[in-house]
């Protein structure tokens, strides 16, 4: 049956705000932007929040221990202006004509002083007006080829009035960050790695890669050419012997015998490869593709438990974590995460199908159960699981997963086609019949017609 059944915000760029985790340290955060980045603690009594503010284009924002940033009655947020604003004077005046018919006029620079590492900082005082009910100040700062500035919005004058000295108290813990040099550089990392591989100078790149993941914490590329670079050790190798379903295989031109080709492991190399994909799973959770390679990896040096284990992290992650994901190169998923993770579980699935033993079965099983389990409201987890109960046999269950993935998805012709399948096996012939011919009604001459057409002739005959 296998073969047949068929992932004031309008001034400035977006900003990076991960959390700096130390004992005895007041939490804080660093804002990173385009040419300046800097660092910055809360105040006693205030928190630096991560997330709640994401989809805002405001990842980096504080509030009072005792609310949120939903309900505070006063808040702040941290960002560098855009890069055309390297000039704090400019990027005031500007700010001051754009919000003016909303604001009005502005008291400026109420109060000014040093950052913690000594950069000058001023603020400005924007008062709740008839058509504006928020109380506001902004400091600003210039940095080296940038303006960091920071806003604290309260909803009602006696909130300001309580809290507007906690936005001083911030700005006297900025510290500027000097930008990554040239030499370390992802870019310029990389450059290095394929020009080291095109001389086979392999007493240099181990080095390198070190230094690269030393120099650029903050760059996923770093581990992902690392763990690459281990896992490509492996030697090929050449076998003759009959090939199992799913075997690379190569066919000998003088003798005509056909054989496989196989990978002996470099375990050191992969043992390596892994530990790095490991390590980038915590470091950039939200890249789904560190996690599908890690999966990948102990894919194909068969530890199916350590692969699994890998998916069903990566799930719990993107559940918990639904929006930001990205995928190649720090891309968006292509997809909404409901709709991408359940594809790239049915990818992994797949490879254990194709190999058409009982324990790879299984194997194939487990992965359409997790899909199933987490994804209820995508059909191809049950297309899956139809599909194993039906290489078994199990005609009742296969109909069942069939029917769910049906219900989810009425438009799917290879549903169609193989809930006529089950049901004829079942000797449902009624139902075989309507399901064929649903299935042509949807798709006349696509890639399932011909089957539906043969299946209606054989059911005449029924």
């Amino acid at each position: 049956m296998k073969s047949k059944i068929c992932v004031l915000a309008s001034l400035a760029l977006g900003a990076i705000c991960p959390s700096i985790l130390a004992q005895e340290a007041p939490p804080a955060g660093i804002v990173y932007g385009p040419k300046a980045s800097f660092n910055i603690s809360a105040p006693e009594g205030w928190v630096v929040d991560n997330e709640s503010a994401k989809e805002q284009g405001m990842p980096c924002v504080l509030y009072p221990k005792d609310s949120s940033w939903s309900d505070a009655k006063t808040v702040m947020y941290a960002k560098v202006a855009s890069p055309e604003w390297e000039g704090v004077n400019a990027f005031v005046a500007m700010a001051i004509k754009e919000m003016k018919a909303k604001h009005g006029t502005p008291k400026e620079k109420i109060a000014s002083g040093k950052t913690k590492d000594g950069h000058d900082y001023f603020i400005n005082e924007y008062p709740a007006t008839k058509t504006y009910s928020q109380w506001e100040r902004v400091g600003y700062v210039q940095l080296p080829q940038g303006v960091a500035y920071i806003v604290l919005t309260s909803r009602d004058q006696a909130s300001y009035q309580k809290d507007l000295g906690a936005l001083e108290k911030v700005l006297k813990t900025l510290v500027y960050i000097e930008p990554k040099s040239e030499v370390a550089s992802g870019q310029e990392y990389a450059r290095r790695y394929r020009q080291l591989l095109h001389q086979h100078s392999e007493g240099q790149i181990e080095p390198l890669l070190t230094e690269w993941r030393e120099k650029a914490p903050d760059d996923p590329d770093a581990w992902i050419t690392s763990a690459n670079y281990y896992f490509n050790q492996r030697q090929m190798r050449l076998e003759m012997k009959e090939p199992s379903p799913g075997d690379i295989t190569v066919t000998d031109k003088r003798t005509g015998k056909v054989g496989s080709i196989s990978h002996e492991e470099d375990k050191p190399g992969m043992k390596r490869a892994v530990e790095l994909l490991q390590e980038a799973t915590t470091k950039f959770s939200d890249h789904l593709d560190i996690w599908c390679g890690l999966a990948f990896m102990y894919q194909e040096s068969g530890d199916f438990d350590n692969e699994l284990a890998t998916l069903k992290k990566m799930v719990v992650y993107t559940r918990e974590h639904p929006t930001q994901l990205k995928w190649l190169k720090g891309e968006p998923l292509s997809e909404p995460a409901d709709k991408f993770v359940p594809e790239k579980l049915h990818e992994y699935g797949l490879y254990y199908e194709k190999k058409e033993n009982a324990d790879d079965d299984k194997r194939w099983y487990q992965i359409a159960t997790l899909a199933t389990d987490q994804y209820p409201n995508d059909p191809q987890g049950f297309k899956d699981a139809a599909g194993y109960w039906a290489d078994l046999g199990e005609w009742k269950k296969a109909r069942e997963s069939f029917e769910k993935a049906h219900q989810l998805n009425p438009k799917s012709v290879g549903t169609l086609i193989g809930l006529g399948q089950i049901s004829a096996e079942m000797e449902d012939f009624v139902s075989a019949r309507k399901y064929y011919e649903d299935a042509l009604k949807l798709e006349p001459n696509g890639q399932y017609s011909q089957t539906a057409k043969e299946s209606l002739q054989k059911l005449k005959k029924k």
